[in-house]
């Protein structure tokens, strides 16, 4: 697959957004390979092209939708350095010397696409048939493109290298094995923690780098490499959060942790840092979510601790604490706030609580101009993660500061900024 089809794909997904990559002067980053934009000129042929660039004609062929013929004012990517490393390297190294190089790891799954939208005439159908699949990347790369303009625009040099890694760990180590990310200074994703170790093993305690795990909260690799930096709030971190604030709060009243049967250990996690405090908390583990299989719990008043992931049991408890003739003040995970099966009248009728290290603040300039750039740009909403990807590349790339990350013993660092929000008048802010 060419990359212009590569670029056509996602520009139709996302309303004149181009994925393959970010241009330096008339140069093209895609999977590691270098490619110059060449504008065909009154009289020009492949032969002639090819020979201007130093490339086999079959070069251009194969990374172009050509049909027919070439016609004037084309566009065409020439892959130089396609397969000279040495020279490839020399380059991008020469680039670093000005340049902020980040590469972006991403599931694209840019060749499913590519068989889905093979041979299709009715290209405005393709937004609501694409694989569904790319959906975070997509809406993270969106995120990241629009904070690089952003910057650019304040005269920041930045280049950014985008890898398709399709989810695949064969193809992640192709990545990492290929060197095509030696001279990178920021290095996000890949998005799942499998893959993301793969990374780490090569580059994790490369101090010339920083690697950005944005969206797991799994942190073995946080322990284990010096130089990841982790987005999303471990389960320890949230649920430090939830219990300062109830030590503060409600030290006095009765404290329950309800967690799913077979996921015992965190409720016995949270035990144990009460007993710590010499709080005592009652935990259970929860088979059958019905009201009345879990009346005998509860008291006339109480507070409620879930450590759930679980979109099912989250909802189904939460239903039947709401059922009870109880007073309840429950506590989540950030997770949370992505189900879309959750009951937001019935989630302020207990004000659940729950920390979130990505919320919206409408009182926030920097979340203002975040929307206001979006929807100047795109004229639509924002995608779900479009505004995570925006505030990463703010943080680690300009003067802004929104994450506060703690250093983890002999590893990196894991970010605890998540304060605790609820739902008030069906809108979600921060707990005073």
């Amino acid at each position: 697959m060419g990359i212009i089809r590569k670029i056509f794909v996602v520009f139709l997904l996302l309303s004149n957004f181009v994925l393959s990559a970010q241009t330096s002067s008339d140069t093209v980053f895609f999977d590691g390979d270098v490619y110059v934009k060449h504008i065909v000129k009154g009289g020009e042929s492949l032969k002639s092209i090819a020979k201007l660039h130093n490339v086999k004609t079959n070069e251009i062929i194969d990374n172009n939708e050509i049909q027919k013929r070439l016609y004037y004012n084309q566009l065409l990517y020439i892959p130089i350095f396609h397969k000279h490393e040495e020279n490839k390297r020399n380059f991008l190294a020469l680039n670093d010397t000005s340049t902020l190089n980040i590469a972006l790891l991403m599931p694209y799954f840019l060749a499913k696409n590519d068989t889905m939208f093979n041979d299709f005439e009715d290209i405005t159908e393709i937004p609501n048939i694409y694989y569904k699949d790319s959906e975070v990347a997509l809406s993270f790369h969106v995120g990241v493109e629009l904070a690089l303009d952003s910057l650019r625009n304040q005269g920041k040099n930045i280049c950014l290298h985008t890898f398709d890694t399709n989810k695949d760990a064969l193809k992640v180590h192709q990545i990492v094995n290929s060197n095509d990310l030696e001279n990178m200074d920021i290095i996000i994703g890949p998005l799942y923690s499998s893959n993301f170790n793969i990374l780490c093993e090569k580059y994790g305690n490369d101090i010339t780098k920083k690697l950005i795990s944005p969206l797991s909260k799994n942190t073995k690799n946080v322990n284990k490499y010096k130089s990841v930096f982790q987005i999303s709030p471990s389960f320890q971190v949230q649920t430090d959060i939830i219990i300062k604030y109830v030590l503060k709060h409600h030290i006095d009243d009765k404290i329950i942790v309800i967690n799913q049967i077979g996921h015992e250990g965190k409720s016995a996690y949270i035990k144990h840092l009460f007993n710590k405090q010499d709080k005592l908390v009652e935990a259970f583990n929860v088979k059958y979510t019905n009201v009345d299989s879990i009346r005998k719990m509860f008291t006339e008043k109480q507070v409620v601790i879930i450590p759930s992931e679980n979109k099912a049991f989250v909802s189904k408890i939460l239903g039947s604490i709401g059922g009870m003739d109880s007073t309840s003040l429950v506590f989540g995970l950030s997770d949370w706030k992505k189900y879309d099966n959750l009951d937001i009248h019935n989630l302020m009728f207990l004000d659940v609580l729950f920390p979130d290290p990505h919320y919206y603040s409408n009182s926030s300039k920097h979340d203002i101009s975040f929307i206001n750039l979006f929807e100047k740009k795109y004229n639509t909403n924002q995608a779900k993660y479009t505004h995570i990807a925006y505030n990463t590349i703010m943080h680690f790339c300009s003067d802004f500061s929104l994450f506060q990350f703690k250093n983890i013993t002999g590893g990196g660092k894991v970010n605890t900024y998540a304060p605790l929000h609820h739902y008030v008048d069906y809108k979600l802010v921060p707990v005073e």
